[in-house]
């Protein structure tokens, strides 16, 4: 089945923000592997990572979607901006260069490793230590499946721009009076 690539419209059956030609020409300029061939799997590696990324980031895009609940993507959006200085408003018509890359940046990972983007992660199973005769390793478990999914730097930053609440990891410490 081909990849129905999103083009500015707010499609119904959009599966993408980008092609697979595109998807490899960005890769190819950056050393990073997308093979095309077979086809089917890039196209499989760009719709998971295009359902990744509109889950991941949903709550931080700003604006709204141009079609509203009709249209199967985040993106066009109305009333989104770039964040940069000045700000500049994003037109309700475009999908920004920086979902294209991120969703690229995506699609290299699951590409080489399916179902990577979004593992199936079962709390209480979540090793916790390991012991091989006198050596033990004890590993830092998060509180939940949340604290188990991957941190993509690269799309956090390829993103920054266009997200309209930081992402950034908070700080820890601890808070004394004076």
């Amino acid at each position: 089945m081909p990849l129905i690539v999103e083009t500015g419209s707010g499609s119904p059956t959009a599966e993408s923000y980008v092609s697979v030609a595109d998807a490899a020409a960005y890769a190819t300029a950056r050393g990073l592997t997308f093979p095309t061939t077979p086809e089917a799997a890039a196209e499989q590696a760009l719709r998971r990572a295009t359902t990744w990324l509109d889950g991941r980031y949903r709550g931080s895009f700003p604006g709204s979607r141009t079609n509203r609940r009709e249209q199967a993507l985040e993106w066009p959006r109305i009333n989104a901006y770039d964040r940069s200085c000045p700000p500049e408003y994003i037109d309700k018509n475009e999908i920004p260069v920086e979902i294209v890359n991120a969703t690229i940046e995506a699609a290299v990972r699951e590409l080489a490793a399916p179902g990577s983007l979004s593992p199936d992660v079962t709390p209480g199973k979540i090793k916790k230590s390991a012991k091989v005769g006198e050596i033990a390793v004890e590993y830092a478990v998060g509180s939940g499946v949340t604290d188990q999914r991957p941190v993509l730097t690269v799309i956090d930053d390829v993103l920054s721009s266009i997200l309209s609440i930081s992402r950034s990891p908070a700080l820890f410490g601890k808070v004394l009076r004076a």
